[in-house]
């Protein structure tokens, strides 16, 4: 695979658990995550392996408040470290069905490695993700001293 080939792929891969937000299709999705992936949520839950994504995504978004919500992001860098592995930086945050657009103080950042298996397949490893929040007046203070 040439590098944009690379590229292209991770790109569908990441689009394609970006949608299963909507679809609410997570066992479909987990097959761009790796059997022993390590997934830590915003607020800082630590998700082992495929089946304890699948579980906690579909038990959050059948919930009554996350109906219709879907995920808006975007990858925002991809670095390879070698042939089959990758560093990605994407941003995003879930938007609810009564939101136009989505609001900022909900936007995340994070951390993917994704890795190539065996079948030439772009599969997420670990993945970090953090809210986005502006530095506020007491931080400001105290690193000015």
């Amino acid at each position: 695979m040439s590098y944009a080939q690379n590229i292209q792929a991770i790109g569908r891969a990441n689009e394609n658990l970006y949608r299963a937000f909507e679809t609410k299709d997570f066992k479909t999705a987990a097959q761009y995550l790796t059997e022993d992936c390590d997934y830590i949520t915003f607020n800082g839950m630590h998700l082992k392996g495929r089946q304890a994504y699948i579980d906690t995504h579909e038990q959050m978004m059948n919930n009554f408040i996350f109906r219709g919500a879907i995920l808006d992001g975007k990858i925002e860098q991809i670095r390879f470290l070698n042939d089959t592995t990758a560093i990605v930086i994407a941003t995003g945050a879930i938007r609810f069905r009564w939101q136009k657009k989505t609001p900022e103080n909900r936007l995340s950042i994070n951390t993917n490695i994704w890795t190539k298996n065996e079948s030439g397949q772009w599969q997420l490893t670990a993945f970090q993700n953090t809210r986005v929040k502006k530095i506020g007046r007491m931080a400001k203070l105290l690193m000015k001293l």
